[in-house]
């Protein structure tokens, strides 16, 4: 009897551990950490006494780990938005111009270009604690670049990519919104890859 109650036990106990081992197993894999880069440049143009351009400015480009990378989407947009240091971009792509795979490259949004699917804005955070805020869909007549999706896995809700904004005749951030103020042009980039989508 002994013996029958001791094999009863060993048998449940390696039961319970193949159950246990099949549980872990069927666990889903953990999401993988986002990769993320990000810069901004500012570009002042002046006239040479030769009647050329010139070219001087002032950017950041942010370590990986100091750049805090968030998506968020529901009906009606995707929402991307990046911050580190100085410089916070945020973007807003249509959801009705995203495709089944949602890959492919999205045009920016600006005064003469009102159909494009991708708003813009920057806010940039000066060394005094002030923040100088564009929104640039709305306040530029022309923007040059776009953003492109280059992965998007479902299952997971990770997106991949880049983006690219240049926003010309701006206000130096460092000098306010005085209308005397220099203007530069505003150059942001980035690549994400990993970026969790949280769906609202």
């Amino acid at each position: 009897m002994k013996t029958s109650v001791t094999s009863y036990f060993l048998a449940a106990c390696a039961s319970l551990m193949l159950v246990a081992c099949s549980d872990k197993q069927n666990d889903p894999a953990p999401d993988p950490t986002p990769d993320l880069t990000l810069s901004s440049y500012f570009d002042f143009t002046t006239v040479t006494p030769a009647g050329g351009v010139a070219h001087h400015g002032y950017g950041t480009g942010h370590s990986s780990l100091a750049i805090k990378g968030e998506g968020a989407m529901n009906a009606q947009i995707l929402a991307l938005d990046f911050a580190a240091g100085t410089d916070a971009v945020h973007l807003e792509v249509e959801r009705a111009a995203l495709g089944s795979t949602w890959t492919g490259t999205y045009a920016l949004r600006s005064r003469n270009q009102q159909t494009a699917p991708v708003f813009v804005s920057y806010i940039y955070r000066g060394a005094s604690g002030g923040s100088s805020i564009y929104r640039f869909s709305d306040t530029t007549n022309d923007l040059i670049g776009d953003v492109t999706i280059t992965a998007y896995d479902a299952r997971r809700q990770l997106v991949s990519g880049r983006f690219a904004v240049e926003a010309p005749r701006q206000l130096d951030p460092n000098a306010g919104f005085s209308p005397d103020a220099p203007k530069c042009a505003i150059i942001l980039q980035g690549d994400f890859k990993n970026l969790k989508i949280k769906v609202r």
